[in-house]
């Protein structure tokens, strides 16, 4: 069975991994929005699938163009 550590001698041999882990990755920067952008535009997709039963086809069609053309905008 293997002992375990108290809480300090924990900190101290994880510490170093835990603020590597905190670093921001090259990918990880995104100075465009764009991905603010993707995300905003699924949400509002599962609306309209969500509302879809609410809405007349061409209202929907027409919510699901809206959100690829500000994809196009965003890109």
């Amino acid at each position: 069975m293997q002992q375990l550590l108290d809480f300090p001698d924990y900190v101290e041999r994880t510490e170093r991994i835990r603020q590597r882990g905190q670093e921001k990755l090259t990918f990880d920067v995104d100075e465009s929005g764009i991905e603010w952008t993707v995300r905003d535009v699924i949400e509002e997709l599962r609306l309209l699938v969500d509302g879809k039963a609410t809405m007349d086809l061409e209202e929907f069609i027409e919510g699901i163009r809206e959100q690829g053309r500000r994809l196009q905008r965003g890109v």
